[in-house]
C-alpha cells in the first residue's frame, strides 16, 4: 500500500530517519526490512512514520539520492580548487573517501540496494550516478591528456579500479578501529598512482593487449562463454534447482523470491522442490556455501605450481577475477545477499569468506616478505584495496563488451601492482 507524505520533516528529522533506515537496510537488507521495524527503531508508530515517507521503495530512493548529492556537490567544489591534475586526482581521492565515509551506511544502500527501486525511481538514481561517473572519469582525463598518468590504458577502466578500491571501504571500515579517513586515503593514492608493488619490480609487470577488440569493436569474434560451475555436481536436479535460484536472487533479491517462482522457473510443483531443500533459505545458503567454496579452489588451483611470488599474485588476481566472471550471478548473489541468512548459517557463510580473504593476504605477505610487494603500506590494507578492485567486476564488467574476462584479469593485475602514474608506463 502506498501513503501520501503529508509534512515534509525538518533536517535532523530526516538524518535520523535516513541513517535508522540505513543502518537496518545494511543489516538486513531492503527487502525484508519491514516499515514497522524503521519505526519501531525511531521509537514511533507505524502510522508515523508515513508523515514522513510515501512508502517504503519512497525511503529507499530518498536514501539513494541523499547519498549522492554531496558527491555532485561537495567533491567538485574541493577538486576544482587544486591546481594542476596530480594534485586533482589526490584531492579527489580524499574528498570521495571523506564524503563516503561520512554517511557510511546510507552509501552502502545506495551502492546494494538500488535495483528494489522502482523503474522511474532506479532510472534517476542511475542518472545521478552517471554524471558523478563523468566527473571522475573527466579528471583522470584531463591528467592523461596533461601526460600526468599512463596514457596507456582508456581512462574508463583506470576510474573503475579507483571507485572500487575506494567503494568497497564503505563495507569495511570502522570508525575507531581503523585508520582514520585521510590516513587511508593516503594508503589509496599511493596503491592507485604509484601502484602495490615494489618499485624495482614494477618493470616486470605488463598490460594485456588492448587493442585488438577496440579497434575491431563488435566484428571481433569474442572466445566461447566459460562453463557455469554445477553448484552441486552430484545432485542434477538440486544443482539446477540452484541456478533457477541464483537468477532470480540476482534480479529481483532473495527476499522477494518465493518458492514458488523458484519450482516455476523448473516446472515442477513447490512440494516437488521440497524433496531437496526444507526451506528457501537452505537455497540461499547452499548458493553461499558453492560460492565462496569454488573461488578459492579455482584461485588454489591455479597458483598451486607457482614459486615466482609475483606471478603467483597475478595468478591470483587472474584466477579470481575469471572464477567471478563466469558464475558471476552467483557470486553476486553471495555478496549482496548473505545477510539475509540466519545468524548461525551466516556465521558458516562468514568463517568461508574469512578463510578466502586470509588466503589472499597470505598470499601478498609472502609477495611482499620476498621484496615484490612495497613495505610501507600494511598487507592488509593492500589486501583489501585489491578484493574491492577484484570484487567489484561482477557490478561493472558486461560480457558483451570489448574485454575477457582473462583480459580484465590481466589489466586489474597490472594496474594493482604498478600503477597510474605517468612514471610507471
Amino acid at each position: 500500500m502506498t501513503h501520501t507524505s503529508t509534512a515534509a520533516p525538518d533536517s535532523a528529522t530526516t538524518d535520523r530517519l535516513f541513517d535508522t533506515a540505513a543502518e537496518l537496510f545494511w543489516r538486513q537488507g531492503f527487502g525484508a526490512t519491514t516499515t514497522r521495524e524503521i519505526a519501531a527503531a525511531l521509537g514511533i508508530q507505524q502510522a508515523s512514520l508515513y508523515h514522513h515517507i510515501a512508502s517504503k521503495e519512497d525511503l529507499l530512493y530518498r536514501i539513494c539520492v541523499s547519498s549522492l548529492e554531496p558527491f555532485l556537490a561537495d567533491v567538485p567544489a574541493k577538486v576544482n580548487q587544486a591546481k594542476c591534475p596530480l594534485e586533482r586526482i589526490q584531492v579527489f581521492i580524499h574528498a570521495h573517501l571523506t564524503t563516503l565515509l561520512q554517511h557510511q551506511q546510507r552509501n552502502v544502500t545506495q551502492l546494494t540496494e538500488s535495483r528494489s527501486l522502482s523503474a522511474r525511481h532506479r532510472a534517476e538514481v542511475l542518472a545521478l550516478r552517471d554524471k558523478y561517473e563523468h566527473f571522475s572519469r573527466s579528471t583522470l582525463e584531463n591528467a592523461q591528456t596533461a601526460g600526468a598518468i599512463r596514457g596507456d590504458v582508456p581512462a574508463k577502466y583506470l576510474n573503475l579500479e579507483l571507485m572500487s578500491i575506494l567503494n568497497h571501504a564503505s563495507l569495511w571500515f570502522r570508525r575507531g578501529r581503523a585508520l582514520a579517513e585521510d590516513q587511508l586515503a593516503e594508503m589509496f593514492t599511493k596503491v592507485f598512482l604509484d601502484g602495490a608493488a615494489a618499485p624495482s619490480v614494477r618493470p616486470r609487470v605488463t598490460l594485456p593487449d588492448l587493442a585488438v577488440d577496440r579497434k575491431k569493436g563488435v566484428e571481433e569474434k569474442k572466445p566461447a562463454r566459460a562453463r557455469k560451475t554445477p553448484l552441486v555436481p552430484d545432485n542434477p536436479a538440486l544443482s539446477r534447482a540452484l541456478d533457477a535460484a541464483v537468477g532470480l536472487f540476482s534480479r529481483k533479491g532473495y527476499a522477494a523470491t518465493s518458492t514458488r517462482e523458484v519450482a516455476g522457473i523448473l516446472g515442477i510443483q513447490k512440494a516437488t522442490l521440497y524433496y531437496h531443500v526444507e526451506s528457501k533459505e537452505d537455497l540461499l545458503f547452499l548458493i553461499c556455501q558453492s560460492s565462496l567454496t569454488q573461488i578459492q579452489n579455482d584461485v588454489e588451483t591455479a597458483i598451486r605450481d607457482i614459486h615466482d611470488p609475483l606471478e603467483r599474485t597475478q595468478a591470483l588476481i587472474c584466477s579470481h577475477i575469471e572464477s567471478l566472471l563466469r558464475d558471476e550471478a552467483k557470486h553476486a548473489t553471495t555478496f549482496t545477499e548473505m545477510h539475509a541468512l540466519s545468524e548461525k548459517r551466516f556465521e558458516q557463510v562468514m568463517k568461508l569468506r574469512d578463510a578466502y580473504e586470509n588466503f589472499v593476504r597470505s598470499v601478498l605477505q609472502e609477495a611482499r616478505d620476498a621484496g615484490v610487494l612495497r613495505q610501507d603500506i600494511e598487507v592488509k590494507y593492500l589486501s583489501l584495496a585489491l578484493l574491492g578492485i577484484m570484487n567489484r567486476v561482477t557490478v561493472w564488467y558486461r560480457r558483451d563488451g570489448p574485454l575477457s574476462p582473462n583480459q580484465v584479469g590481466r589489466l586489474l593485475a597490472a594496474l594493482f601492482l604498478s600503477g597510474a602514474a605517468a612514471v610507471n608506463v
